[in-house]
């Protein structure tokens, strides 16, 4: 029997045939349909250095996918074909989320941070436009513009560093604050880039302008604050261990709503359309109107939101997809996942993908877009590595505009966010104040 076995191994892998193939393997036609899906491509991501897939995350146009090596793979998250591959770092040293950003030229880069270093690349050509060393520890993600890169660190405070110096691989310090206490959160640019709102592990929320670190407001929750902040165009989500979540006007820093849950929040919410999705562990997932704070609807076998489009919400409870309406939160169907597969929540539009640890991809569309063609895929190809062209408007084309620049300011000596490094330009300032 074993050498049966053997010989029916060989003869599959002469064949070109395998076990498991990319995609089909993750979910069949018959699971996807039942979720009002079908498969729309798949992809197996070459994994010649071994390991498996850590994390992944959907930012815009492009699929990153994080391997344990230190890899990072980033796929067209339309089409299915690999970007590029970049090996950042050691297998011991973590990778943050990447954040998109542009130049001043308007060129797309990605942002992307080690444990011991920050890399600047080529959203499309995965060219490494600058590799920078910090100098403070990285608490979470790293943001940038066209001038600096924003970090929060393990030691309290938020730092903005000038990349773009090209005397040094170094960033060069711009200003830093104290944010009351470990900030392991991702900070976030908000109004075009002018603001910046940031959290801190003690229950401080702070919106500063990102060229001068002026205060615009703060905000305490009433208790730490451990996970992501979410942000939609007019408003700043925060859950916290007090067992709330807030949500906070992003000009003002005014409380909107709260909706008080049985017990203290650690994951973070997810803001999508209408609806704000928090999960709870007595609860399980709470979708709340956005605008209002009411209450829609509570599913308790979920865990993480994967995606929603009209009709309906997909959800997972980490072995399970389940599919929701999203008016009511009935159950409408449930499918069970391959073990060591994920779904990778996504915001962007209704698209559903799988990802399994050793590195297969499914993208399925709902039922009713149109299949991915030929024609679509060998377009994609030729512009796989360059940024996507701008749209015209009659005979001229419309140009892509670098943002705005920082309003400039004066250092207010009174600002609870202004640190001890901030120095009078002159004789007969103001004093420094201890942070």
């Amino acid at each position: 029997m074993r050498n049966l076995c053997l010989i029916l191994v060989a003869c599959l892998s002469m064949s070109g045939a395998k076990a498991c193939f990319a995609g089909e393997a993750l979910l069949g036609s018959r699971d996807l349909r039942a979720l009002g899906y079908f498969k729309y491509w798949s992809l197996e991501l070459d994994m010649d250095r071994g390991g498996f897939v850590r994390d992944s995350y959907r930012i815009d146009d492009s699929l990153y996918l994080v391997a344990d090596k230190g890899d990072v793979h980033v796929v067209h998250a339309e089409i299915g074909l690999t970007r590029w591959v970049k090996n950042l770092t050691e297998s011991v040293y973590r990778i943050f989320t990447p954040s998109h950003f542009e130049s001043d030229e308007g060129t797309p880069l990605v942002v992307i941070a080690t444990t011991p270093r920050v890399f600047v690349i080529d959203r499309y050509s995965g060219d490494e436009v600058k590799e920078l060393t910090l100098g403070a520890s990285i608490g979470g993600g790293v943001i940038a513009d066209a001038m600096s890169v924003y970090f929060g660190s393990s030691d309290g405070h938020v730092y903005a560093m000038n990349w773009n110096d090209p005397r040094t691989h170094a960033a060069v310090f711009s200003w830093k604050t104290l944010a009351g206490g470990p900030v392991t959160s991702t900070p976030h640019l908000l109004n075009e880039g002018e603001d910046l709102v940031f959290a801190s592990q003690t229950g401080g929320v702070f919106s500063c302008t990102s060229g001068q670190k002026i205060l615009n407001w703060d905000f305490s929750a009433g208790g730490p604050i451990d996970s992501e902040l979410a942000v939609d165009e007019t408003s700043v989500y925060v859950a916290s261990w007090d067992r709330s979540l807030s949500r906070l006007d992003q000009r003002s820093g005014a409380l909107r709503w709260r909706v008080r849950f049985p017990e203290a929040l650690h994951d973070a919410p997810v803001a999508a359309g209408n609806a704000v999705f928090q999960y709870c562990n007595k609860q399980g997932v709470t979708a709340i109107d956005a605008e209002t704070g009411s209450v829609k609807w509570r599913q308790e076998r979920a865990h993480t939101f994967v995606c929603r489009s009209d009709g309906q919400v997909i959800l997972s409870d980490g072995s399970q997809l389940l599919k929701v309406a999203s008016e009511s939160g009935e159950l409408l169907e449930t499918i069970t996942l391959p073990s060591h597969t994920w779904a990778l929540p996504n915001t962007v539009d209704g698209t559903l993908y799988l990802v399994s640890r050793r590195g297969e991809i499914l993208c399925a569309k709902r039922e009713g877009h149109p299949y991915l063609t030929p024609d679509v895929v060998a377009l994609a190809k030729r512009e796989l590595h360059r940024a996507p062209v701008a749209e015209h408007e009659g005979d001229k084309a419309t140009e892509l505009k670098p943002r705005s620049r920082k309003r400039s300011g004066v250092i207010d000596w009174d600002d609870p966010l202004r640190s001890t490094s901030d120095v009078p330009p002159l004789a007969g300032n103001a004093e420094s104040k201890s942070e």
